[in-house]
């Protein structure tokens, strides 16, 4: 609404928009009655062009403009970067003297095989910032120059003004590159974006210091952004734990291909200089390391361990140096089920739900339930099978020993269907049946006769009913 409000009212403020949102819309911040966007405004300015299209084909904002002016804004921020980013890591592996056959698998392993997958297809800012931090690291380390170091720095301050964690990664970059080119360059790049955060924090909350984050309308929200730093605390073992291996969000849980990128470190130690595997290194660590300090460390109900996605293209990177093994192969097909399976059924996952290819896609799958796409406007079968299809089809372009690839991915679906879930769980699942993909009574046929299991679902049948009466309109599923 932040990209409504810049073109339609000249303001940042969302307020005229609220009774669009509903009343359980959570993203929000408040100061003297002016509200906000929670969120960092990069991703916002950035999809302005998408917006505007949009809305001089289809009108200014309403329930019925929602789902194109929310596509035309997600092609620009999430599904181009997304791209983009896979153009920029194939030429950068061609710089180090990759084969064509391991750069391919390498860039299907980014696209697919990690939860960089469902952000380029959701209006997160993650795909973005992944782009513009790993497209600052080619400029400052793989093809330097002049003119690079000013791009390097607009990218960083892009990110950081999409992201605002990014600015540790961006601090990393900044400090391995410092020594060996003008620091002004840099800055100098980067100097616009901070002024315009600047400009916009003092416009927005009073102050070219305070950021959305300390003025969150949420009352949870608001009680941890006010611990450490934009809620980020010290890191914690229990959290880094979490992240990586987490049963229902853990990278190595989704990406087991990172495994394999990892093991493949001292050959990339061998294939670069000093300062560019150090900052390859770095940049990542310095994210899983903040982000094991945030108690939000999952993101909601997401894919994966979302907020670690700017981090992907660095950890992936390392893959095009491998040699292509049997082992890599089968853990590619693992990490291009889940991750696929998952994106494309219904990128929302509430959390706790262990393999959820298996356990909460892969049911609804085979219920026919897909996620909204335009096939269901032509013929409900094509509409489960082409998404699925167009995958398979581009990953099996790129990718190597294809029938251990399958193999990877019948034993990571195999496994998945079969880890046992608790009632809440299935409830859960019904849940999202009955309000997203708009099952009447999936949540009453999943209790049936059990008495316990009734009582649970009390609260859950209030918020489909209140759900249900919120935008977009119906999908033809």
């Amino acid at each position: 609404m932040t990209a409504a409000a810049i073109v339609d009212d000249h303001t940042f403020q969302v307020n005229r928009y609220l009774p669009l949102l509903g009343d359980g819309f959570e993203d929000l911040s408040e100061i003297d009655g002016r509200v906000y966007s929670n969120k960092a405004p990069g991703l916002a300015v950035v999809g302005l062009p998408g917006y505007a299209a949009a809305r001089a084909v289809v009108g200014p904002p309403s329930p019925a403009t929602m789902r194109v002016t929310l596509t035309a804004m997600r092609w620009l921020t999430a599904t181009l970067p997304a791209i983009l980013l896979a153009i920029l890591f194939a030429r950068a592996a061609g710089r180090f003297g990759a084969s064509k056959e391991q750069i391919a698998a390498a860039v299907v392993a980014l696209l697919f095989g990690t939860p960089l997958f469902a952000y380029g297809l959701l209006n997160f800012s993650h795909a973005m910032t992944a782009f513009a931090l790993f497209a600052a690291w080619v400029l400052l380390f793989v093809k330097p120059g002049a003119w690079g170091d000013v791009g390097a720095g607009a990218l960083i301050g892009l990110a950081v003004v999409s992201e605002y964690p990014c600015a540790f990664a961006g601090a990393v970059l900044v400090a391995f590159a410092v020594r060996q080119r003008s620091i002004v360059r840099i800055v100098a790049g980067g100097l616009p974006f901070a002024v315009a955060l600047a400009i916009y924090n003092k416009l927005a909350f009073n102050s070219v210091f305070t950021l959305s984050s300390a003025h969150e309308r949420n009352a949870l929200f608001r009680s941890m952004a006010g611990e450490g730093l934009f809620g980020i605390g010290v890191p914690k073992i229990g959290t880094l734990l979490h992240l990586l291996f987490d049963p229902s969000k853990g990278l190595f849980l989704f990406s087991p291909i990172v495994i394999v990128a990892l093991a493949m470190l001292p050959r990339a130690y061998r294939a670069m200089s000093a300062r560019q595997f150090g900052s390859l290194v770095a940049t990542p660590l310095v994210l899983v390391l903040l982000y094991s300090g945030y108690p939000n460390w999952h993101g909601g109900w997401t894919v994966g361990a979302r907020y670690l996605v700017p981090a992907l293209p660095f950890l992936l990177f390392p893959l095009v140096f491998s040699a292509g093994s049997a082992l890599e192969s089968l853990l590619l097909g693992a990490s291009v089920a889940a991750c696929v399976v998952t994106s494309i059924v219904f990128p929302f996952v509430p959390n706790d739900i262990p393999a959820p290819w298996g356990t909460f896609a892969f049911p609804l799958l085979a219920r026919g339930l897909i996620a909204p796409n335009l096939f269901h406007l032509i013929a409900h079968p094509l509409a489960i099978v082409m998404p699925l299809a167009v995958a398979a089809a581009a990953v099996a372009a790129g990718a190597r020993r294809r029938l251990l690839l399958i193999l990877g991915a019948a034993v990571c679906l195999g496994i998945g269907t079969y880890v046992p879930v608790s009632p809440l769980v299935r409830l859960e699942r019904a849940f999202i049946e009955e309000v997203s993909f708009e099952r009447p009574n999936a949540i009453a046929e999943e209790v049936g006769e059990d008495p316990q299991a009734a009582a649970a679902a009390y609260g859950l049948v209030r918020r489909a009913a209140a759900s249900q009466r919120q935008p977009p309109p119906s999908w033809p599923f």
